[in-house]
């Protein structure tokens, strides 16, 4: 499903792909929070070389991580 068509929905499950630095107002944001609990949100962050990360960057929403992990 993508971002935008997760808008007004809550969903026991979510996984989130980001393979490029997260690139729109917001967007990570709408994506995190469609998910009821904690522990129905996977993140997987994929670097530059292709390796598995636990960074990402987002200029606008630094404090959404706040609390994820």
């Amino acid at each position: 499903m993508t971002n935008n068509k997760s808008q007004g929905q809550s969903l026991k499950n979510v996984g989130i792909y980001l393979s490029i630095p997260v690139f729109s107002h917001g967007q990570l944001y709408v994506a995190i929070y469609r998910v009821t609990s904690k522990q129905g949100l996977k993140i997987l962050i994929v670097n530059g070389d292709g390796e598995n990360t636990n960074t990402t960057s987002n200029d606008v929403y630094h404090k959404v991580f706040c609390n994820v992990f």
